[in-house]
């Protein structure tokens, strides 16, 4: 198996990673927006749908993080995979706003099951051998994953979308039913459980983050990130239009995205293990926003170029953070407190989503990543007040 070069004798890595892989063939990932804007008509439209689905995620993270730590992370993630599934059936069905809402409430209930659950699940595996300080190398690897499929399935999504754009959102559900099969086949690893009550086990890990500023600082820092991060990699194919690229070459745009993602992930370890995780962070807070900013005062392929560079930053980025999450979070409340990280980016993205969307209409969209990218240098700010572990 793929990762027995760490001498693991559980199975659950190898199902995620392979989960990880396959989900990266969602084909309706580099027209999602176009799709909506087609239906809806508005930008404003597009992004408050954007917006209910953070929203709704962020107020489910915490009481599905504290579900995954009471009564386990492989019946979290299972259930999570499957409310996923139907709310991409809901927007292929689409027709409405209230049919769109839907779908986002779904697919943001499935993901918040989902997100801390798996890191969780991975973590506690490791832990289980042993062998935890494998988890940011380990990690570098499997985030590479989700985005090394996601190249090849842009690229066919991009060409679908020719045909139609309802097509690569349909044709999705097959790696989706695929991986949810395979969630079935994981196995719980121990973990320390307090036995308390949700209302209790989320009160007691919010209470420890409060109490240390090392997860303070990591928790709004990335949730300053993805605010607008996040919000302008949802919000690209509207960019692309404004700069006048075919859409048949979108899923390339978004295939050459993804490969520098993956990239970003597979090197992470060794560039962190060489200057340090708080550098790490730092360049990729000012990396990323300055290619955006860059992105929007240049043209054509030139403006293509840079807004893809932005991807590897995010990741670079992306398992250093979580490794330094890891190493502040006791066993017992991991699911929880890695719910309240998400709930809070998740909450940046509904407060950026609506702000870009709003200055695209009153403006253009190349000026709202203009300003994106101005108020994300913020990050840079707070990181600046890491601790190297």
């Amino acid at each position: 198996m793929f990762f027995n070069r760490f001498g693991l004798k559980s199975r659950n890595i190898n199902i995620i990673g392979f989960s990880e892989l396959i989900l990266g063939f969602l084909f309706f990932i580099p027209i999602a927006a176009l799709y909506l804007e087609q239906e809806l008509f508005t930008v404003t439209n597009v992004a408050l749908i954007f917006a209910i689905q953070s929203i709704s995620i962020a107020l489910l993270e915490i009481p599905t993080g504290a579900f995954a730590d009471l009564f386990g992370r492989k019946n979290s993630y299972i259930f999570g995979q499957a409310l996923f599934f139907l709310g991409i059936v809901f927007l292929y069905i689409g027709g409405s706003m209230s049919m769109f809402i839907l779908s986002a409430i779904a697919t943001a209930a499935g993901n918040a099951l989902v997100s801390g659950a798996d890191r969780a699940l991975i973590y506690d595996t490791l832990k289980q051998e042993k062998k935890e300080r494998h988890f940011k190398h380990l990690m570098s690897i499997l985030s590479a994953l989700w985005p090394l499929g996601a190249i090849a399935g842009s690229v066919i999504g991009g060409f679908l979308a020719k045909i139609s754009l309802s097509l690569p959102i349909l044709l999705s559900l097959v790696p989706l039913s695929i991986s949810l099969i395979m969630s079935f086949f994981l196995k719980e690893p121990s973990y320390e459980k307090d036995h308390k009550k949700m209302w209790k086990q989320m009160f007691h890990s919010s209470k420890l983050v409060v109490q240390n500023w090392q997860l303070i600082i990591l928790m709004l820092g990335g949730m300053l990130m993805m605010a607008f991060g996040e919000t302008t990699h949802q919000l690209k194919p509207l960019f692309l239009e404004f700069k006048t690229l075919p859409i048949e070459y979108f899923g390339i745009v978004f295939g050459a995205t993804f490969a520098l993602s993956s990239l970003g992930h597979f090197f992470s370890h060794h560039v962190s293990d060489r200057i340090g995780n708080k550098k790490t962070i730092l360049l990729c807070a000012m990396g990323f926003p300055a290619m955006l900013i860059l992105a929007t005062m240049t043209s054509g392929i030139i403006a293509v170029v840079f807004l893809v560079l932005t991807a590897v930053f995010f990741g670079l980025r992306n398992p250093v953070v979580e490794h330094m999450l890891h190493v502040e979070i006791p066993s017992s409340k991991r699911a929880t407190i890695l719910s309240i990280n998400n709930l809070l980016t998740r909450a940046g993205m509904a407060l950026g989503a609506p702000f870009i969307g709003y200055f695209a209409d009153l403006y253009t969209i190349n000026t709202a990543f203009a300003i994106s990218g101005g108020l994300m240098c913020g990050a840079v700010v707070l990181f600046a007040f890491l601790k190297e572990q």
